[in-house]
């Protein structure tokens, strides 16, 4: 079935048209896609942001109480025992000032 000239441009149009259309339903579909993706994206970092800025938080916290428990721990050791405490300290004296020297 040979068609004529005009009935075959008239099909190529029409396939133009048409190719056109999904092309431009594609276009649209993905920018859609594209925008969900990136909200998607930003929620999970302004989650993430905030879990690690908690847990750093927590950490600091956590620190902190230690190191006033082992202040108290040292400075009651120092009150039980003053005299190896004293010792302590003059010797740490000695190897610091035998170490500055060379």
């Amino acid at each position: 079935m040979l068609q004529d000239g005009k009935t075959q441009k008239t099909a190529v149009a029409t396939d133009f048209e048409g190719l056109s259309a999904q092309f431009a339903e594609l276009r649209e579909d993905l920018a859609k896609l594209t925008h969900s993706v990136a909200s998607s994206a930003e929620r999970r970092g302004r989650r993430m942001g905030s879990d690690i800025s908690d847990g750093v938080g927590e950490a600091i916290s956590y620190v902190e109480r230690k190191g006033k428990d082992t202040e108290a721990e040292l400075e009651k050791s120092v009150a039980n025992h003053p005299l190896v405490a004293l010792g302590l300290a003059a010797g740490f004296g000695l190897v610091l000032g035998a170490l500055m020297r060379r």
